[in-house]
């Protein structure tokens, strides 16, 4: 179900701060403008009333929708080491409160669900822009990681870096790669989006290449240059 809270939020503007009700859940079911309005930049937009500057609150924690075959939990960019500890917590949610309490007809169709989990709002976004393309994500960060291989010799000057899907057009994906430590931008491409159709036609192939990339609930290619913190 989709829930509000009250929250504080300062104006990156003027740094006046101001209440305002936030959603931290939402049914994708029930609400079916949300991806779109989300992967556009609209959701959540709050007009200043010190200074009249619109900004955008944080995205929901959580994206659900059964029917449409997606579970979705963001957390923190700082918290990114954790994620096989929180891969771990999210399965315990989704089991609990999908697999073991509901009736039959909605245990059955949670069985079927994509389960996923996402560090930050770049992230997020870009699995619902996933959703909405009907991109299998399994075959875009198998992308990102071939997309990596053949730019090693201009990237690897910058450290550690990861790609970001921020938009899906006639042209194509746009993908940016930024750097693992601040989120700095230093190269943009576009990539046919019959590249990543070709992967999804061979996944079975590329899951012997990259296995982390499956069967986890951090699907993303990052998972393979982040320092994982043990707890």
């Amino acid at each position: 179900m989709s829930r509000c809270v009250v929250q504080r939020l300062r104006c990156p503007n003027c740094g006046v701060e101001q209440e305002e009700k936030v959603f931290v859940s939402v049914n994708g079911a029930r609400i079916k403008t949300a991806v779109q309005r989300i992967t556009e930049g609209s959701w959540g937009t709050v007009a200043c009333l010190a200074c009249g500057q619109r900004y955008l609150a944080d995205p929901p924690l959580l994206y659900s929708d059964l029917s449409g075959g997606i579970w979705l939990v963001r957390y923190p960019l700082l918290q990114r080491g954790r994620f096989a500890a929180l891969e771990a917590e999210a399965e315990q949610i989704f089991s609990r409160e999908f697999l073991e309490r509901p009736p039959a007809v909605i245990r059955e169709q949670a069985a079927a669900v994509r389960r996923r989990i996402c560090f930050g709002r770049e992230q997020f976004v870009e699995k619902l822009l996933a959703l909405r393309h009907g991109i299998d994500d399994r075959a875009l960060e198998c992308l990102k990681l071939g997309l990596s291989r053949d730019l090693l010799g201009q990237l690897f000057m910058h450290g550690p870096w990861e790609w970001l899907m921020s938009a899906v057009h006639e042209q194509g994906i746009d993908l940016t790669a930024v750097t693992l430590a601040d989120q700095r931008p230093v190269h943009r491409t576009v990539v046919p989006i019959e590249e990543v159709r070709r992967v999804e036609e061979h996944l079975p192939q590329y899951e012997g290449l990259f296995t982390e990339l499956f069967g986890h609930l951090y699907v993303n290619a990052s998972r393979y240059v982040t320092d994982e913190v043990i707890v």
